[in-house]
């Protein structure tokens, strides 16, 4: 009988599916060690945030597939997999709608000042209420960075749900396609930042879009314009975001993915006043977690057979 192995547990429904058809066994442990002294034996690995390097790969000397608990893969060596005819399995589209809801809400919170006005009412400020600063996301201008699952479904939550403008950056993406759809195209990130009420990015983290959101473009935003990450950490340069909400540069930000996570302890963005962070958290839904997890098992099933 194959096996399988789960570095952290997932939704079960999923895992059940697995345990039907092969040996499953959950290590609950990320040490590398470990996992290199144990990850011989197993004909599938089930990884969530953490990495599968080429270390790690050359020593599953069974391997057949890698399945990611998500889309990105930037934790999991890809090249060293293809060298050993290793699959690489992701959960494909299960997650869209649950971070597409999360940038929306993330989106709402914001321009609502939700948290602050929460604050407020627990500090007995109801005076709060009257004063100025809340606005609407309706007919407002949405940029978004990244056309794919996720930033189309939000730019579908946003037009349809609010009515509002959507702007589209995507240098992978055909004009017509998106233009197809009701939705405006820019090839030019500036001009992009520039017009946005929102900007949400929602890219792959590579070496091209690392940095991609840097001071120069933070600073070319309106001043009551809000910007959200739900997509990697390290497409928006932290340093120079921070620096443009002490300037006042952009009115707020939403950020779900960091360039260290956990987020330190002493990170400058804990002392934002005008950034709601959550901790990488947008894909986890229990709906989604269920999906997520049945897709991680029918990718394995398509692998090991």
């Amino acid at each position: 009988m194959k096996k399988v192995l789960y570095i952290q547990p997932l939704h079960p429904d999923g895992m059940n599916m697995l345990k039907e058809k092969y040996e499953v066994f959950v290590a609950n442990n990320e040490d590398p060690q470990y996992l290199k002294s144990i990850i011989g034996e197993y004909h599938a690995v089930v990884t969530r945030l953490t990495k599968i390097d080429s270390d790690l790969i050359e020593k599953g000397r069974n391997l057949e597939a890698i399945a990611k608990h998500g889309v990105g893969t930037d934790n999991i060596d890809v090249e060293a997999a293809k060298k050993k005819d290793i699959a690489i399995v992701t959960t494909g589209d299960a997650n869209s709608r649950s971070v597409a809801e999360h940038a929306v809400f993330a989106m709402g919170a914001l321009c609502k000042r939700i948290p602050y006005l929460h604050d407020a009412m627990r500090k007995g400020n109801w005076l709060a209420r009257d004063e100025s600063g809340s606005s609407d996301l309706s007919e407002r201008q949405v940029g978004i960075v990244g056309f794919g699952r996720i930033g189309s479904r939000v730019a579908e939550m946003v037009k349809q749900g609010f009515d509002a403008q959507v702007c589209v950056f995507d240098p992978f993406t055909e004009r017509a396609a998106i233009e197809d759809q009701g939705y405006a195209y820019t090839d030019d990130l500036r001009h992009l930042c520039e017009i946005a009420d929102f900007l949400t990015v929602h890219a792959p983290l590579t070496e091209a879009t690392r940095n991609l959101i840097d001071y120069e473009l933070l600073a070319a935003m309106k001043p009551t314009g809000f910007v959200i990450n739900f997509a990697r950490g390290g497409i928006i340069n932290e340093e120079d975001l921070c620096r443009a909400l002490k300037e006042k540069r952009i009115a707020g930000a939403a950020l779900d993915a960091f360039q260290q996570e956990p987020l330190a302890a002493d990170s400058p963005l804990l002392q934002q006043e005008r950034v709601i962070l959550s901790p990488h958290c947008g894909t986890f839904s229990e709906d989604s977690k269920r999906r997520m997890s049945i897709a991680v098992a029918k990718g394995i099933i398509d692998i090991l057979g």
